[in-house]
Formats: C-alpha cells, sequence, structure tokens
C-alpha cells in the first residue's frame, strides 16, 4: 500500500501551454529515515505548481545497508522508482545514474536529507520557461565554522576563476541543488568520463544559467556523509578535469627552479674566484634536497594526469545497475 497518495489538479486551459513533465532525482546512501518526509514534501510542493504536467521520482539507492531500495519497493508508488547500484559509487555517480534515467522535460537534482527546500522550485521553473537551461538552488548564507568556510570559499574561489563567464557571478559555493533543462540533460549525458566533478561539467557546458536563493535547514536526521578526503577530492577531480593548471604550474616551477640554479651556480664561480672558501656540505644537501622534492612533485603531477587518462581508456562504466523496482 502506498503511503503517499497522488492528486491531480486540475490546470486552466493558459497554464496548460507551460506545463511540463518533470524527473526527480534524488541520490541517497542510508537515508531510509529522511526518505519519507522528502518524498511527502515533494509531493506537495509539485502538486502545488502550475507549470508541472507529470512527474516521475527517481532515488538512486548507492549501495545502502539500511534498506533505502526495500523501502521505495514498498511503497508500490507508479511515480518513485528507485535503481540500487552494485557498489557505493559516491553522490556524484548516483546523480549521473539518475539523470540518465530521468525522462521528462526537466531534472530537479536534490539531496535526500532534507536540506535543501524544493518550495523553490516554482521560481526555478519559471526561470526555466524563461529560457534558462541550468537553475542553480544558492543558499543565502553558509552556517559552518570559520575554518570550513575559509576552505570553501578558498576552492570555489578557484572554480569561480575557471568558470565560464556567463555564470562566474553565480556564488558557487553556496550552490547546493540544480534544476536541468532537457538539452542540458542531454549534453550531460553524452560526456562519459569517469574522473570529472558534476558541478564543473555542468558549468563547462555553457548554456544560460541563472540561480534562485532559499535557506538551507539542518538534516531531518543522521550525519552528514560527505568528509574533507571527498570534498577535497572533488576539488582535484574539477581542476584535473578542467584545466591544465597543475602542468602549467610545474613548467613554471622548472622553470623557476632552473633560474635559481643558474643563479646560484654564478654565484658559487664569482665566489670561488673571489678566494673565498667553497660553500660546504650543507648547501649542497639543501639543494640536492629541494630540488630532488620538487622533481618528485613534478612527477606526480604528471602521474595524476597519466593514470587519469589511462582509466578513461579502459571505458569502464562509472556504475553497475543492481536493481531497480521498475523491473
Amino acid at each position: 500500500m502506498s503511503a503517499f497518495k497522488i492528486e491531480t489538479q486540475l490546470q486552466s486551459p493558459a497554464s496548460r501551454q507551460t506545463q511540463l513533465s518533470l524527473s526527480v532525482v534524488i541520490p541517497a546512501f542510508n537515508e531510509r529515515e529522511n526518505l519519507p518526509q522528502t518524498l511527502k514534501e515533494l509531493e506537495s510542493v509539485i502538486g502545488q505548481s502550475e507549470n508541472v504536467r507529470d512527474y516521475e521520482v527517481v532515488i538512486i539507492d548507492d549501495h545502502s545497508a539500511d534498506g533505502t531500495f526495500e523501502f521505495v519497493q514498498s511503497l508500490g508508488h507508479p511515480r518513485i522508482r528507485a535503481i540500487r547500484l552494485s557498489r557505493q559509487c559516491g553522490s556524484h555517480a548516483a546523480l549521473r545514474a539518475g539523470i540518465a534515467a530521468a525522462q521528462g522535460d526537466a531534472t530537479l537534482c536534490l539531496s535526500a536529507d532534507g536540506q535543501e527546500d524544493p518550495a523553490v522550485l516554482g521560481a526555478m521553473l519559471e526561470k526555466l520557461n524563461a529560457g534558462a537551461h541550468v537553475v542553480w538552488g544558492v543558499r543565502r548564507k553558509r552556517e559552518e565554522p570559520l575554518f570550513a568556510k575559509m576552505l570553501v570559499g578558498l576552492a570555489y574561489g578557484l572554480i569561480k576563476f575557471l568558470a565560464p563567464s556567463n555564470v562566474s557571478e553565480i556564488n558557487l559555493s553556496n550552490a547546493d541543488f540544480y534544476l536541468l533543462s532537457k538539452k542540458a540533460v542531454e549534453a550531460i549525458n553524452r560526456c562519459p568520463e569517469r574522473h570529472t566533478s558534476l558541478f564543473g561539467l555542468i558549468l563547462w557546458l555553457g548554456f544560460k544559467q541563472e540561480a534562485v536563493l532559499y535557506d538551507r535547514r539542518a538534516r531531518r536526521s543522521g550525519k552528514s556523509k560527505w568528509r574533507f578526503r571527498g570534498l577535497f577530492q572533488l576539488l582535484v577531480d574539477w581542476i584535473v578535469a578542467f584545466s591544465g593548471i597543475p602542468l602549467k604550474l610545474i613548467s613554471i616551477l622548472g622553470f623557476l627552479t632552473a633560474a635559481l640554479g643558474f643563479s646560484y651556480a654564478v654565484f658559487i664561480v664569482g665566489y670561488t674566484l673571489l678566494g673565498y672558501a667553497k660553500p660546504g656540505w650543507a648547501e649542497t644537501v639543501v639543494l640536492i634536497l629541494v630540488l630532488g622534492g620538487a622533481q618528485m612533485m613534478m612527477l606526480g603531477v604528471i602521474g595524476e594526469y597519466l593514470w587519469r587518462t589511462l582509466d578513461e581508456t579502459r571505458q569502464r562504466p562509472l556504475y553497475f545497475i543492481e536493481a531497480r523496482t521498475d523491473e
């Protein structure tokens, strides 16, 4: 028996002209306790929207261990389906799976924990109908420790520097969820690379992108699955996937190191010709350590690019589907 009741609302002839079918993609990893309220709130918001003709909710179970897939399966809701991945692939891979499965004219990507407010869906749809292809939900402020704010600000400052000029005015550090047009979804699905940031990919696509502001709420229950390591890896994926900055930096570092080495060699020759004692072994050891360390760093950056290139050439799928409720 479904825990949710579908309510069909009559729309005026004028509103039917802008109606569309909506897909809602929700990645979920051990979010069984949060899903009922999230789905109930979503259904209420969608039911009040005059721009939505029909909808579907696609929940991507990122190999949860709390019965998330079984819960969705037990609903028996004709508009809510779940896809379970064969292993934990991460939030961005789960979103890619959901976007690939979405069938609507527009796709809303939303988290399962209830922090993002779907009440702004109406404003997002209005911007989409006005010609935007990506509409970001941007929180008004971040209520986090100072160090976390500084770290996020630094990371997204770099991303903003690399972003296309037509979206650089969006405060990416506060962007959490987004609404995609059919054209944007098709463009994302045409980019099968494994090592990438989905946020970065959406920005890289270009198109007309706008934002709506909202107040981010506290999680309904449980703790965030994001950790510093995961956030840092996403930043690395962004930088490596969408820029050659690391390679350019090691080229600059190599040039500066060579210039310093040449300058030091001139200094040693001049020092010796003037009859002064030659520098001791400490200076030599320092030079060896500095140059050796710089070379190892350069090799590490090059190795990162080589590994990612190798992994992409294998053409392994980003995820595998273990089960789905619509089969």
